[in-house]
């Protein structure tokens, strides 16, 4: 909590500074600047555990390091709380100096406390391993590896970077024979994602400073080009999770492959890999009584096909996150960069926009297909019938923008347990749990009795 309200306090006096020239420009280099990562603690009481673990501490080491470890709070807390009172009693100054001026007013006070936040974190480090015998000593190494997934692996902001795909593997249940088999794997897949994670942190850490220089003159050529950097290794470490998920998932075999590659890709890219909203609707046109065997078939029929379609956009999708989430991360420093720092305003835009209006579109189209097999009457029975008859009878233009009327999107989310008659098991419709399997099976496709 005391992080957190630092972080606040920082931030507000650094909106004060900067927020009548270029907010969002100014915002997207403020944030890999290193201003939030300097009221953040190098090391928490939390990480004791990750020492006990990866150091095999003895029994009569623990006490030690707890002490250590509340020295450096109380070091860390005094030295926040100062910055804090000390930004506290520039505001006149930073008032006075004016847009330009007051960025730099306050990169003092933040540079001397993050010099000295580097000693003290040195400081912590040499204490620690100073107690430790020298088999503790040979086990450092693994423990800066799990320290950097456990500190640096969230710091991602694309789809897909922060994933830790041991820990999908766990959530997933992998049985320890598979583990096993696959080892090797694994072992590549933790090297590699520990030597990208490197990558990314020396390059946040070496171009702090200059975007730090680039906020104070306001220079978004020199900001941006540090920024690029940035996320050249942000690419880097993601493209690395996308290749180590599919071999991982191809080393754990047909049984537990599908299962692992579900989940690692719902927690990757949790907005594209989510369960269709047509489940339960397909499940309650299956479950109307007095459908015919045509009737069955023909639904049967076009729930594959939606589910082909779906599998394919989803997919697609995600390509295009791909493509658009690095462009985000410089697009304002980009766009101020090409103006000369001039506020020139631009429309937002969406680029996702024409893929979830085709899903929309597909989606209706689907509910009417499934309206003309069962019927008039039946159809009165599918879930939202009242709702889209009342619509229907609206003047054009009174609906959702011109004058469509969207059936509902329905889940199970939305309205308890599909219905016991649900749709066939597969990709499209399945719902990762917190294991990774899929607990919420469905029915095979219906058959006439």
């Amino acid at each position: 909590m005391r992080v957190k309200t630092n972080a606040r306090t920082f931030l507000a006096a650094f909106a004060l500074c900067v927020g009548l020239s270029a907010p969002v420009a100014q915002a997207q280099l403020g944030l890999q600047a290193g201003f939030v990562e300097a009221f953040q603690p190098d090391y928490m009481n939390r990480d004791i555990t990750l020492f006990v673990d990866f150091l095999a501490l003895e029994e009569w080491q623990v006490p030690t390091v707890e002490s250590l470890m509340q020295d450096y709070s109380d070091d860390f807390k005094l030295g926040t709380d100062g910055l804090r009172d000390e930004m506290k009693g520039m505001k006149d100054q930073i008032i006075n100096a004016g847009d330009k001026g007051a960025m730099g007013v306050i990169m003092g006070p933040i540079n001397k406390w993050i010099l000295e936040k580097a000693r003290l974190k040195q400081r912590f480090i040499e204490n620690l391993r100073s107690v430790l015998s020298d088999e503790q000593q040979a086990r450092w190494p693994k423990l800066e590896r799990a320290m950097r997934r456990e500190k640096e692996l969230p710091r991602g902001l694309l789809s897909g970077e922060s994933v830790d795909l041991r820990q999908v593997s766990r959530e997933c249940e992998i049985p320890p024979d598979v583990m096993l088999a696959n080892k090797e794997v694994l072992e590549e897949y933790e090297i590699g994602l520990d030597a990208a994670l490197v990558v990314r942190a020396n390059q946040l850490l070496a171009s702090q400073d200059k975007i730090k220089e680039a906020l104070v003159a306001q220079d978004y050529v020199r900001g941006l080009k540090e920024l690029e950097l940035i996320v050249a290794t942000r690419v880097a470490l993601r493209d690395l999770q996308d290749s180590s998920r599919e071999a991982i998932a191809k080393g754990y075999g047909d049984t537990w492959g599908p299962i692992f590659l579900a989940k690692a890709l719902s927690t990757a890219f949790p907005a594209v890999y989510r369960p269709s909203p047509m489940i339960p609707y397909f499940a309650a046109a299956l479950e109307l009584s007095g459908l015919s065997p045509e009737q069955i078939a023909q639904l049967n029929a076009l729930q594959v096909e939606y589910v082909t379609f779906y599998e394919d956009w989803r997919t697609r999708l995600a390509v295009l996150y791909r493509t658009e989430e690095p462009k985000k991360q410089t697009e304002e420093t980009r766009r101020k960069a090409s103006q000369g720092g001039a506020n020139v305003q631009k429309p937002p835009s969406d680029p996702y926009r024409p893929m979830l209006d085709e899903r929309d579109a597909m989606d209706e189209k689907t509910r009417q297909k499934i309206a003309q097999i069962v019927g008039p009457e039946l159809s009165e029975q599918l879930p939202g019938a009242a709702k889209l008859a009342s619509a229907a009878q609206r003047p054009m233009g009174s609906g959702k923008g011109k004058g469509e009327v969207n059936g509902p999107g329905l889940n199970t989310d939305s309205g308890g347990d599909s219905p016991r008659g649900a749709p066939a098991d597969n990709g499209a419709f399945a719902r990762p749990t917190s294991s990774g399997r899929d607990n919420s099976k469905t029915a095979p496709p219906k058959t006439a009795d």
